[in-house]
């Protein structure tokens, strides 16, 4: 009877030698794409209130975000949601909030205000997937992601409660675009914000002189580095916010939770493509090259954009190829001009070849003439990555209004917060899962050096005596 079931030894060492070569074959052949996405998907958990919620077809994390079943989230939320087969386009309520997306657009709206996804809604087995934290956010929930147990929590707020007719006074260098954002803010919450504007590390002398009596309950700066510093000096407290700590990735806040980062200004090359091929400039040493000689321009290096540059090359590269850049850079005889807008114009014009500026001034200046001729290069794509600052803030040592102060964080790190701080000024917002604005989104993807922010401020030091040396002043 055995015998008659397996067949003979010869038989089934060729039924052994065919699977052999079956799975050779099919061995041969990539995984596709979506069935290992959907294995990497398998038992993503959503948590609501403390409950585990169901739904008819399993969450799916997509470049990083995870969508579920759009009917489902609304529901499980205490909202309603409406499919419009027309326009492809989902509809979810909630009391007055109303959220509205489309299958295969990041555009979504919030109660009729433009906004934008990091992942379009998609159809996965006949349904529609949308992104849950832009649902759940936009209902007012915290979120909350657990990559060791694949866990999304999802949440109601516990912010302070708001104080009619509170206030929350700001020491800033960002003194452009922060009315509009500032004045959203109040609209929303009642608080009603004060600013004191200056440079960085005159505001932040300023803080230590007034001590206890400072009137500031916010420091915000457009450098990584004096952010890091003012902690340092023991001016800024330490901010225990779950939402700040989701938003907000490790690499751009503070260790010790006493500053945050909203958006990022990377500082890259520019050139004339009518000049220049892209080829040429793919990295800050390139600049070093002899060819550039009375053809490059940069801003001084007092300013402090170029320091923290530098702190990033001598965290990437070590202090002695450091000083071999920048001696090349200085070889080059580069005309010097204290104004990036201004670099980008003489580019423009001819009066150079290649340059040095943050990102944003390109985008302004493409923005009002699309046919702005200067092109950006994203540096150093085959190493490290390109070095991105950050502007950021955090809560004061000594802040009077210190409830507010937490909420107003809050707040710049939400998708509307970031889309109106980092808008304005076409930077990078730092929360992952908003979009850039589309002008800066045209310049192309990139990949960014992921070296801890703090670095720029603890090699500052360091940064201003190389630079000094080499005669970068």
């Amino acid at each position: 009877m055995k015998t008659a079931l397996l067949g003979s030894k010869d038989t089934i060492n060729k039924l052994m030698a065919l699977l052999l070569v079956f799975g050779l074959i099919f061995g041969a052949f990539p995984i596709i794409p979506g069935q290992a996405t959907a294995d990497a998907n398998e038992n993503i958990k959503v948590v609501i209130n403390g409950k585990a919620a169901k739904f008819d077809v399993a969450p799916k994390s997509i470049q990083g975000t995870t969508l579920v079943p759009f009917r489902g989230v609304a529901e499980n939320l205490g909202g309603k949601a409406v499919w419009e087969e027309k326009s492809r386009s989902v509809t979810v309520t909630k009391g007055s909030i109303v959220l509205k997306l489309t299958i295969g657009s990041k555009t979504a709206y919030i109660n009729g205000e433009k906004t934008s996804l990091a992942v379009a809604p998609q159809l996965v087995n006949n349904r529609t997937l949308v992104p849950l934290r832009f649902i759940s956010e936009g209902f007012g929930y915290d979120v909350n992601w657990n990559g060791t147990t694949k866990t999304v929590t999802i949440s109601e707020k516990k912010n302070t409660p708001v104080k009619k007719g509170g206030i929350v006074n700001i020491y800033t260098s960002r003194h452009y675009g922060v009315e509009p954002v500032f004045a959203e803010f109040t609209k929303e919450t009642g608080i009603k914000v004060r600013f004191t504007t200056g440079g960085d590390a005159v505001l932040r002398e300023r803080l230590k002189a007034e001590g206890k009596n400072t009137p500031a309950d916010i420091y915000m700066a457009v450098d990584a580095g004096n952010l890091w510093l003012a902690a340092q000096d023991g001016l800024l407290q330490s901010v225990n916010s779950t939402t700040l700590k989701n938003n907000v990735p490790e690499n751009v806040r503070d260790d010790k939770n006493r500053w945050f980062g909203f958006t990022k200004r990377v500082r890259t090359i520019m050139y004339n493509p009518a000049k220049v091929k892209a080829s040429e400039v793919t990295s800050y040493e390139d600049l070093a090259d002899p060819k550039w000689k009375g053809k490059l321009i940069l801003r001084p290096g007092t300013h402090v954009y170029n320091q923290s540059l530098v702190a990033n090359l001598i965290a990437t590269y070590g202090p002695e190829k450091t000083e071999k850049i920048l001696k090349g850079w200085m070889a080059n005889e580069p005309k010097f001009i204290d104004s990036d807008s201004r670099i980008l114009e003489t580019l423009a014009a001819g009066g150079g070849d290649v340059a040095i500026t943050n990102h944003y001034y390109l985008g302004r200046l493409v923005e009002k003439d699309s046919s702005f001729p200067i092109k950006v290069q994203w540096a150093d794509q085959d190493g490290k990555g390109v070095h991105a600052n950050i502007s950021g803030a955090g809560v004061t040592t000594h802040a009077e209004n210190k409830e507010n102060a937490i909420i107003l964080l809050e707040w710049l790190s939400s998708p509307k917060g970031q889309k109106l701080f980092a808008d304005t000024n076409h930077e990078y917002p730092t929360n992952p899962n908003v979009a850039p604005h589309e002008v800066i989104a045209k310049f192309g993807k990139f990949k960014e050096d992921s070296l801890d922010k703090g670095e720029f401020g603890r090699l500052q030091a360091e940064a201003v005596k190389l630079m000094e040396k080499v005669g970068y002043k």
